[in-house]
């Protein structure tokens, strides 16, 4: 009788490696199918609150929200998602955040929203018992509201209206007062432009090639002087720069997203970028300057001036040959002794695409493709001075494309989203 067949310690320690090591695979297995299962199902959950999201901010522009103010929206039963709106304002503009949350799951997004009509006026001059005078290569395309005594054709250094028609568009009759701005938005104008207001922010040094990015979901940062020369700087995002007295931008730096307050700003020559410009006393853009929407280029004039030798230099003043993409505004006090100087003067081979609004007179030489308001024109020829009259400038409200948002007038509600943020 043979004896039992010994099995070598070596082998049954193979045999043990081997079951351990299919364990091991099997386990892993499992814990990577459970594990792509549980992504799915949170990209899934992800996809739904970035949908809610979305979905919550259009719905919040059905709300009256005051600045600073939550609304809190329905809550989404099928998903169990709630959603919440923050209004609050970056510069002039209107900054929502939505918030979606499921759980400890928090998903946020930022948007700087505005005011998107259809029927957009392509002129509303305010009546001041002028008619609205056409002189050299002008033209005037959409719905106007002109003043009662109408509109007729002129002649500035020889040259003379001679297109057929005055008007392509339809004719309203104007108010003696202006459609005024949204009242949150004249209230963002008067508090930055006041004379004691200074923003509060995280300090940052200016220094030469500065680079500084900074999301919108982080604390503001503040660069702060008294006069401040930005050049070959790089800054974008959530910042603020104010000087007590004047800022100057060179071409050397890019800008996007940020806010310039100071009561002088010289914006020089060939500046390029996407920014907010609010000035208490004179704004000045430079030659060949490309501003991106949703530029804001704004003068809150909050005292009257006394008449002298500078009085018919504009408060706000573009230059030749820039293409500005946004908004433009020049609020000032009511007039006593006439309105020979300009708020605001947009030089010839300028084009503007968006929306101005002037509450003085309004020299216009350029192109806008969108809209204007504004108290009066005027035009300043050979040393003469012509009240009322459009001389060789074009607006056009039909070149203005249907995406673009504004700030809008009284009781109108914002609508559209500007801009996503980061």
């Amino acid at each position: 009788m043979k004896g039992t067949q010994k099995i070598k310690a070596g082998a049954l320690q193979f045999v043990l490696f081997v079951g351990a090591i299919i364990a091991v695979l099997l386990l892993m297995f499992v814990l990577v199918a459970y594990s792509h299962t549980l992504f799915l199902k949170k990209t899934d959950l992800l996809v739904d609150m970035i949908q809610g999201a979305d979905r919550g901010l259009q719905a919040s522009f059905e709300k009256r929200i005051p600045s600073g103010g939550t609304v809190l929206l329905p809550l989404d039963t099928d998903k169990n998602i709630t959603t919440q709106v923050e209004k609050t304002h970056w510069g002039l503009l209107e900054l929502r955040k939505v918030v979606t949350t499921k759980g400890k799951l928090y998903f946020e997004k930022l948007a700087l929203v505005g005011h998107s009509g259809s029927e957009r006026p392509a002129l509303y001059l305010q009546d001041n018992l002028r008619p609205l005078i056409l002189a050299g290569n002008t033209q005037i395309l959409g719905t106007v509201y002109l003043p009662e005594r109408g509109v007729r054709t002129g002649n500035i250094s020889g040259y003379s209206y001679n297109a057929p028609k005055l008007i392509y568009g339809q004719e309203n009759i104007a108010k003696k007062t202006l459609p005024v701005l949204n009242e949150e938005s004249n209230r963002q104008l008067e508090k930055l432009t006041a004379p004691f207001f200074e923003p509060e922010g995280e300090d940052v040094p200016l220094t030469r090639e500065l680079v500084l990015k900074n999301s919108f979901k982080e604390p503001l940062k503040l660069i702060k002087g008294s006069r401040i020369h930005l050049e070959k700087v790089q800054l974008s995002g959530h910042i603020m720069v104010w000087a007590s007295q004047k800022i100057v931008v060179n071409a050397s730096s890019q800008l996007e997203d940020v806010v310039l307050i100071a009561p002088v700003i010289e914006i020089g020559d060939r500046v390029n970028g996407s920014f907010q410009a609010i000035a208490s006393e004179s704004l000045d853009v430079g030659k060949a300057c490309g501003l991106d929407y949703p530029t804001v280029l704004s003068v809150g004039h909050q005292h009257q001036d006394v008449p002298d030798q500078n009085d018919f230099v504009p408060k706000l003043s573009v230059d030749s040959r820039c293409d500005i993409r946004g908004i433009i505004i020049f609020e000032g006090p009511e007039m006593e002794f006439g309105r020979f100087r300009p708020g605001i003067s947009i030089k010839e081979s300028t084009s503007v695409t968006g929306t101005i609004f002037c509450s003085e007179s309004l020299e216009l030489k350029g192109k806008v493709y969108g809209s204007v308001a504004t108290g009066a024109f005027i035009a300043f020829e050979n040393g003469s001075i012509y009240q009322n009259h459009l001389y060789n400038g074009t607006i056009n409200s039909k070149g203005l494309p249907l995406e673009f948002a504004g700030i809008g007038y009284e009781h109108e509600v914002n609508n559209q989203i500007m801009k996503w943020l980061y």
